[in-house]
């Protein structure tokens, strides 16, 4: 039950391209960032979109596309929650790389996050279409499949640049400067440590060689959530583990995910989940 704090796998350099589908009630990732672009479409249920510090809600249909390097993750699943999830590497634009951008500067996929079939109508149908036609050719493993999986990224990137050209007024996103090995130290260390019901910010931002203040900033920059929520958003999905994957008591779960009090663990999971541990086990969740 290993939970992964950022993503650095690399993908095959003469196909960089990966897509699955994950349909269970604790689609929960924690924060993490890639040089690969991906892309999250909800198949069903909602969930809380989070890029940069900045939180939006995602519900059935919508389509996200992160652009590389962002810090993100997506949190607070309603039960059911599904979705396909894409990655790939800009090398498989290579050679061609100037020409995906939409600014002197910006690539297409740092344009807009979330697309909606209400707030973007022909464009959400155009890039529900190539991620279909994507998907089933990825996995089909017919004859020059891989060429057809290229071939629907450049159709879906063509939209995004010529959409993104008749929206020349909208200014592009900006990506912030941040620093990836000081963030992938605090992920790990929160993630490595998360058990110890008497950790504290200070305890992190000193594993981290920043002062309690900077780091209570960097944290709710980055990820939109303080120190204190992130924690406790860690405890709570472990604890959601292991009340679907093995028969621990529930007391025990609570202990063993860092909370010093049945009472304030009860309380938390109700409130992030809807309901209390005991009925989340029974329900047989998946």
């Amino acid at each position: 039950m290993e939970l992964p704090f950022y993503e650095k796998e690399k993908l095959d350099p003469a196909f960089p391209f990966l897509a699955w589908e994950r349909a269970r009630s604790n689609f929960w990732f924690p924060f993490h960032w890639h040089s690969q672009v991906e892309i999250l479409q909800i198949l069903s249920g909602r969930l809380d979109v989070i890029v940069s510090g900045e939180s939006r809600e995602g519900r059935q249909g919508d389509i996200v596309i992160v652009d590389t390097g962002l810090i993100h993750g997506y949190a607070n699943p309603a039960p059911g929650t599904g979705a396909r999830i894409f990655q790939f590497g800009l090398d498989i634009f290579s050679g061609i790389l100037p020409d995906i951008r939409s600014g002197e500067h910006t690539l297409v996929f740092g344009r807009q996050i979330l697309f909606t079939h209400n707030g973007d109508g022909p464009l959400h149908s155009h890039i529900e279409k190539f991620l279909g036609g994507i998907f089933r050719e990825y996995h089909s493993n017919a004859p020059g499949s891989r060429l057809s999986v290229v071939a629907g990224l450049y159709e879906l990137t063509v939209a995004l640049l010529r959409e993104s050209s008749r929206r020349e007024a909208a200014p592009p996103q900006v990506k912030p400067k941040i620093n990836h090995d000081r963030l992938d130290l605090i992920f790990a260390y929160i993630a490595d440590n998360f058990d110890n019901p008497d950790l504290t910010i200070a305890m992190a931002a000193k594993a981290a060689g920043l002062n309690k203040y900077y780091f209570s900033h960097l944290m709710k920059e980055q990820t939109g959530q303080t120190f204190s929520e992130y924690l406790s958003h860690m405890r709570l999905h472990r604890a959601e583990q292991y009340l679907v994957e093995s028969d621990m008591p529930v007391t025990d779960i609570a202990y063993n995910c860092g909370f010093n009090s049945i009472a304030t663990f009860n309380r938390l999971f109700k409130l992030y989940t809807g309901t209390n541990p005991s009925a989340y086990r029974n329900a047989g969740v998946d």
